[in-house]
């Protein structure tokens, strides 16, 4: 009976009016959700507006295509994107991205509407343009030509493309991240291309902006639906029983008398009478283009007008495309007659009289006996809790929309079959769908092949790029605006549904990038005249005009550039080279591989070029044994130990075994090592060919066994002989090239033509050495500025990495001598020498090379620890060291040790080359012939039955010592021919003449014709007379000797007759040879 009792009470209580509930529920619910979403295709598609037909592309759409994409990997491309899209949102336009596909290669197209407003189209192009540049630096995008724009929708969008009709697939959704955190965004574009990789369709984004009245009618809307919501959502009803009894006695008299007389006399008469007659009837139907409404009242009221004006409001599109429509009809009529009449007479006479006497008697006892009972009950409509969960998350996206904007959005998937459109669509929803996606009702809908009429209406619409206005006719009361395929999307959501590919995919390239500086910033201000610019600042993949200047003077603490084979290193030193060439700064470049520079710079007539290969290039010649007379000899000795050391693998007790051997050549040589004198007036220096004689008698005298004597022999005479042979022989000769020309003017010196790394490194260790002590020699003053600079090429083949670890053997011989050379750059500094040390891996290079460059260019390096290396010492962070492999080429990375930032580069092509052309030098070599002829005249003629005649000058004589001064002979000997040159010229005698200086006259005879050379060409001759012809045809190659049978036929004996002294198997051939030259009366 309680239980009764409650219900009772309950449904007293409640007045909530359920039946009101229920059907403003289910529109409600049905409106917030969206769930006519998914009914589209069931309903006719409204025909395409006349004036919206004949709009044209001039007038409304501008589209760029997607070149390639440049990300920032720190900074978060989604919140970029949206930036963008917020920009066209505050100028109103709509924002289109389209994904054409033909099965192989995908483009991406980005683009604006607007409305029939030339100006407003150009505003929003040049919006679309900057904002996205901006905020994605480096990519590319091309602004297609309005016949390219047509050709492009004709041809994606055509529905009927070779008179086959297309489908048409659409999706409709809230999109939202999976990932919440951002951490890794899984849902980038490239995800759908590669899905659908080698199927042929077409995807068109279409975006329209919603005006910020229309987003707070709806969020009016939304907020007095929550309100009348809430009543039902939860109720609490408490009830309570009480029983109990009461006894109440009371006794009451009383008297009362009145006397009244009245006489009262009416009288009414009314008659009236009217008439009227009336009719109505009104009929109406209204359809406007352009304008949102919210749906009100009509069969929901008021309480409901709001929301619903809200969800059709967002379904309907925006003021650019949604199209509303009602109908109305009503009919009334009415008739009425009236008449009236009225009369009215009255009398009236009162009397009263009135006497009254009470008494009161009361007596009062109450008793309660009850019981009390309570009951509380709570009840709670999920259904309607959920459905105020969902209208909390809608106004939130509605707030979020005064921040980033309101967007109706679609995507629609045009495809050759149903297959491809449907599998295309869910695809993309699977991407776009995530944590929140479930605030509204999703759907596919899927125009097929045969709707045809419904697919040809919806490709009209998306020609235009707008939505297609679907009219929903549904039976429940209400006159239903027309709605379209998109959903209402905050500028965030649009982002996410409208991002870009993350990652590369066929057509569209995805670059990620590191941040560098864009300007060059440093701690000490320098004027511009102490700076030259090498190029323009590269940001994000993109030149841009702002000019990368490095200060000169950072240059005399030298400079380190890097990269590997074509990424530019060349084209970097040349546009250095010639900036600092701008600044009257001269420069030498020593290259052991490619000979590029003499293509570049070789026909400069300020540019002095030197090689290794007479045919192609001046010959390089430099003495290693000579110095500069401010140089102790002590000295220069142990930095040309430490080269040699630098350059060959020596153990053990090599190095002081040369040592010695090169302390024996300048004391034989007439130098006093302990006061670095020479004992002549005149001073001279010993050649390789002196050391190679000596080396085998230091090693002879030394206390080693006779093993290691050998062992040291072979390895050491060996590789110090292999000086005095071929090129290099030639190179390392007596006769040098002015220091003024190699180390102050410009010059460059190819190495590229040796083969031998080991030598090639040896020559660049001396010319570093001549260097150095040339700038000891001439140092002005200390903390010089920049004077000049040197280029070191392939810098590892001098100054290679090497072992801290010491053997048994001895020290670390190499890694010491490749300290000196270190140091030694570090030290020349202070006399304005800088270095730019140049190679394609660090890794290889000695650490201090890396350390001790304020300057450093790195350009390309694919290899991990190299980038590793070298951007640590530059200063760069993680992202930016793993940005090298990934440069251009021409760009590169360039950091001074003052700067606060380093910056990325784009050197200029150097274009202005000036090849060098060589002219092999004929004269020279005639005139070494002549006066190789003229000296062995000279020295033979006492051996001549008639004394040649020579009418040379004094001058003459002199210019032949200066010639054989700077020959190969070997320095004592030279010496010799030179004695006796001064006493032909003084007293017209020489001791060579006489018969017991044949010895010594046939030594010098095979020196200065190079014997051994003429020896291993005849040997092959199979008799005396072919032997002598092959001598003769040799000596004419070597010396103008006239057509002097005797002199020629006195010449070949001094020959044979050295040839049998170093090689005593020979004398029985020397005998043999004279006694048949006897015989046939040959001149001896």
């Amino acid at each position: 009976m309680t239980q009764d009792v409650s219900l009772a009470y309950q449904k007293e209580l409640d007045v909530r009016n359920y039946e009101e509930l229920e059907n403003g529920f289910q529109l409600a619910s049905s409106f917030v959700q969206k769930n006519y979403i998914s009914e589209l295709t069931s309903h006719e598609v409204v025909p395409v507006d006349a004036d919206l037909d004949s709009a044209t592309i001039r007038q409304q759409i501008r589209l760029f295509k997607v070149g390639k994409l440049v990300y920032d990997k720190n900074e978060n491309s989604i919140d970029k994107l949206s930036s963008v899209y917020n920009a066209l949102f505050n100028v109103r336009s709509a924002i289109i991205m389209i994904l054409d596909s033909d099965g192989e290669q995908t483009n991406l197209y980005l683009g604006v509407r607007a409305n029939r407003d030339e100006k407003n189209i150009n505003v929003a192009k040049e919006t679309l343009e900057k904002s996205f540049l901006g905020n994605f630096p480096g990519s590319d995008i091309e602004n297609l030509r309005n016949p390219q724009i047509e050709d492009l929708l004709n041809r994606s969008i055509d529905v009927k493309r070779n008179g086959n009709s297309r489908v048409i697939s659409t999706v409709s959704g809230i999109p939202s991240l999976k990932d919440s955190n951002k951490e890794n965004f899984v849902q980038g574009m490239e995800k759908l291309v590669d899905a659908m990789k080698g199927e042929n369709f077409t995807a068109v984004f279409i975006s329209d902006p919603i005006l910020h009245k229309q987003v707070e009618e709806m969020q009016s809307g939304y907020e007095k639906l929550y309100s009348q919501l809430v009543p039902f959502a939860q109720c609490d009803f408490n009830f309570n029983i009480n029983d109990s009894q009461a006894i109440t006695d009371s006794l009451t008299l009383g008297f009362n008398e009145t006397l009244n007389e009245s006489l009262t006399q009416t009288q009414s008469f009314t008659n009236g009478n009217s008439e009227t007659k009336g009719s109505s009837e009104t009929k109406g139907k209204t359809r406007s283009v352009a304008g949102v409404a919210p749906l009100v009242g009509a069969g929901i009221g008021a309480v409901f007008a709001g929301p619903m004006g809200a969800a059709f409001g967002g379904s309907i599109g925006s003021a650019a495309a949604s199209m509303m429509g009602s109908t109305s009809e009503s009919k009334a009529s009415n008739e009425s007659v009236t008449e009236s009449h009225s009369k009215t007479e009255g009398t009236s006479s009162t009397t009263g009289k009135s006497n009254s006497t009470s008494t009161q008697e009361g007596k009062s006892e109450t008793l309660s006996i009850g019981n009390t009972k309570g009951i509380q009950l709570n009840f709670e409509n999920k259904a309607v809790t959920n459905l105020l969960e969902q209208i909390d998350e809608q106004l939130k996206r509605l707030k979020s929309s005064n921040d980033f904007g309101m967007w109706n959005t679609a995507c629609y998937f045009i495809a050759p079959n149903q297959q491809v459109a449907e599998v295309a669509a869910s695809t993309f929803k699977a991407i776009m769908r995530g944590e929140n996606s479930s605030i509204e009702h999703s759907a596919i809908n899927t125009w097929t092949s045969e709707q045809k009429d419904k697919v040809s209406e919806v490709g009209r619409y998306l020609k235009q790029l707008k939505h297609p206005i679907i009219d929903m006719k549904v039976e429940n009361g209400l006159d239903m605006p027309y709605v379209t395929p998109g959903s209402l999307l905050s500028g965030k959501e649009v982002a996410i549904m409208m991002n870009l590919p993350r990652k590369s995919v066929s057509g569209i390239p995805v670059l990620e990038t590191a941040e560098f500086g864009r300007n060059v910033f440093s701690y000490e201000d320098t004027e511009n005249d102490s700076k030259i610019n090498i190029g323009k600042v590269f940001h994000m993949g993109k030149v841009e005009q702002t000019n990368v200047a490095v200060d000169i003077q950072s240059l005399a603490m030298h400079t380190f550039v890097t990269g590997s084979t074509g990424s530019g290193k060349s084209n970097t030193i040349y546009k250095l080279l010639h900036e600092l060439n701008r600044k009257h700064i001269p420069f030498l470049v020593i290259e052991p591989a490619k000979g590029e520079y003499k293509k570049i710079f070789g026909g400069r007539e300020d540019v002095h070029v030197f090689g290794t290969n007479s045919k192609f290039t001046p010959l390089l010649k430099i003495n290693p044994l000579r110095f500069p007379e401010e140089i102790h000899v002590l000295e220069h000795i142990d930095r040309l130990v430490e080269i040699f050391n630098a350059c060959w693998p020596m153990y053990a007790a090599m190095p002081a075994v040369l040592k010695e051997a090169i302390e024996r050549v300048y004391e034989e040589n007439g130098w006093d090592l302990e006061l670095s004198i020479h004992i002549e007036d005149t001073l001279s220096f010993p050649t390789m060919h002196d050391l190679v004689k000596v080396l085998p008698e230091v090693i002879h005298e030394s206390g080693y066994s006779e093993e290691l004597k050998s062992n040291y022999i072979g390895a050491l005479v060996t590789r110090v002989k292999s000086l005095t042979n071929g090129l290099v022989g030639r190179i390392f000769s007596g006769e040098e090239i002015e220091n003024q020309y190699l180390f102050d003017e410009n010059c460059l010196i190819d190495l590229s033509r040796i083969g031998s790394s080991e030598t090639k490194a040896l020559l660049m260790g001396i010319l570093f050495m001549r260097l150095q002590e040339h700038r000891m020699t001439n140092a002005e003053e200390m903390n010089q500025s920049l004077k000049h600079v040197t280029v070191l090429e392939e810098a590892h083949h001098l100054l290679p990495k090497t072992s801290n670890s010491q053997s048994q053997e001895g020290s670390n011989l190499q890694g010491k001598s490749v300290e000196m050379i270190t140091n030694a750059i570090a030290e020349m500094r202070t006399y304005g020498e800088g270095f730019i040390i140049v190679d394609q891996s660090p890794n290889l290079l000695d650490t201090s090379v890396i350390r001790n460059t304020n300057t450093k260019v790195i350009l390309r390096l694919p290899e991990g620890s190299d980038r590793r290396e070298v951007g640590l010492a530059a200063s760069l962070n993680e992202d930016q060291i793993n940005e090298i492999p990934k440069l251009k080429t021409g760009v590169s990375i360039v950091y001074q040790n003052n700067w606060l930032q380093p910056v990325l580069c784009a050197f200029e092509k150097y274009e202005n080359e000036n090849p060098y052309v060589h002219k092999e030098d004929v004269t020279s070599l005639s005139q070494n012939k002549k006066n190789t002829g003229d000296i062995l005249k000279i020295l033979l003629a006492g051996r001549m039955t008639e004394k040649p005649y020579f009418n040379k000058s004094e001058q003459e004589i002199n210019e032949l010592q200066t010639w054989l001064s700077n020959t190969n002979l070997p320095t004592s000997l030279k010496q010799n021919v030179l004695m006796e040159l001064s006493s032909f010229k003084n007293k017209a005698e020489v001791k060579y003449w006489e018969q017991s200086s044949f010895d010594e006259l046939s030594n010098v005879v095979w020196n200065l014709l190079h014997g051994d050379k003429i020896q291993k060409y005849a040997k092959a001759a199979m008799s005396f007379d072919q032997y002598n012809e092959k001598l003769r045809l040799a000596l004419k190659r070597y010396a103008a000797l006239e057509e002097n049978y005797e002199l020629e036929q006195s010449i070949i004996q001094c020959l044979l007759y050295q040839h049998s002294i170093e090689k005593p198997a020979f004398k029985d051939f020397y005998f043999n040879w004279v006694e048949d030259a006897r015989q046939k009366e040959r001149y001896l």
